[in-house]
């Protein structure tokens, strides 16, 4: 189980810090779904299309 550990832990990281996971990962993560069920990811607001627009206009 050792090894498990350190591949969740790796993986982990690698999520918590925006870094792109491979296959062999995102299956491991498939298969151990209980192990991640903890994790809280920080949700990206996308603003609105006026307000993209006017934040736009003023850089310039």
């Amino acid at each position: 189980m050792g090894e498990q550990d350190n591949v969740f832990e790796k993986v982990k990281i690698r999520l918590l810090s925006g870094i792109e996971i491979n296959d062999s990962d995102f299956n491991f993560m498939k298969l151990n779904a209980n192990l991640f069920k903890n994790i809280k990811f920080k949700k990206k607001r996308k603003a609105k299309k006026k307000w993209q627009m006017l934040k736009s206009r003023t850089k310039k």
